[in-house]
């Protein structure tokens, strides 16, 4: 990404954004509002993007300032069908699957969106079902099919955060063109925003039938814990929040045992002590009313 100067003096550094998708992945929430919580949905974006090109060749190929727009499709990462599937299945494309490139060769197979699927060429059908759509909508702007293909990333080009991806490449005098990215994002962009920000970015479920449970829940005395601990605090309370049961019920035996527990902070060399005083861990009896589909 470019860096740019910020502020009169120009001591601060900003960067000019290398794709629109991150603007939706923090709205998630709105978004989500605004379709009454339900799944799946849809938003786009569209505006100036920027990439770092030292040394820009290939004509209006490979620009440094140019104009995106991108989809982004929420849905259920348990069930990726799309109910619409059977609209498209019969639609023939040309692909280029990954082990054929592997193999050194290019040459496209001819099947239908539906074939690509079932045989998991294509990962899932939503994803197929938007690989139907872009191939429509290139046909339908007057571009020859026979000089459209979709192109499978190696593993070793692949996005750390998608599943799997395709490109809609075009032949042109320059060789095979990029025109059109569609991936599986999997739910690497919310989880690393959720993370971040510390925002819960989640769907939840109604259940048919609440779901009782019996868990340990670990309970923090906080008006001990900001004096002791003071800027460590925050931290300290985020590392018992994230335990898992297990950890929960390890800790729970050496606090009976022991009085204390250790807990490392990361980055702190020192291990934090929490007491009886600080820290009670208990059995408790849990109602859920709702699951969480999407992260």
């Amino acid at each position: 990404m470019f860096d740019t100067a910020i502020g009169p003096a120009g001591d601060k550094k900003g960067f000019l954004r290398p794709e629109t998708a991150q603007g939706q992945f923090l709205n998630f929430n709105k978004l989500l509002e605004f379709n009454n919580a339900r799944m799946p949905f849809a938003s786009a974006s569209i505006g100036k993007s920027f990439r770092n090109e030292i040394s820009p060749r290939s004509g209006l190929i490979r620009v440094r300032e140019f104009l995106m727009a991108e989809i982004e499709h929420f849905v259920d990462p348990k069930s990726k069908k799309h109910p619409r599937f059977h609209e498209v299945k019969d639609i023939k494309c040309r692909f280029l699957p990954r082990d054929v490139q592997q193999s050194g060769h290019t040459t496209v197979s001819e099947i239908t969106v539906g074939e690509a699927v079932s045989s998991k060429m294509v990962d899932n059908e939503t994803l197929g079902y938007f690989l139907a759509r872009i191939w429509v909508f290139l046909e339908k702007i007057g571009c020859d099919k026979t000089r459209v293909r979709f192109r499978q990333h190696m593993n070793n080009e692949m996005a750390h955060y998608a599943s799997d991806c395709w490109d809609a490449e075009l032949h042109t005098s320059y060789g095979w063109i990029e025109c059109v990215g569609c991936a599986d994002r999997s739910a690497y962009d919310l989880t690393s925003h959720s993370k971040a920000t510390s925002t819960k970015l989640v769907v939840r479920q109604a259940l048919e039938q609440p779901v009782i449970s019996e868990v340990w829940e670990a309970t923090l005395d906080r008006k001990k814990l900001g004096p002791k601990f003071k800027a460590d605090a925050k931290a300290v309370e985020n590392l018992v929040q994230e335990m898992s049961q297990l950890e929960l019920e390890d800790t729970k035996k050496t606090l009976e045992t022991k009085g204390e527990v250790e807990v490392h902070l990361h980055g702190n060399a020192d291990p934090i002590i929490l007491d009886k005083s600080l820290m009670q861990i208990e059995r408790v009896t849990k109602k859920e009313t709702s699951i969480i589909l999407s992260r």
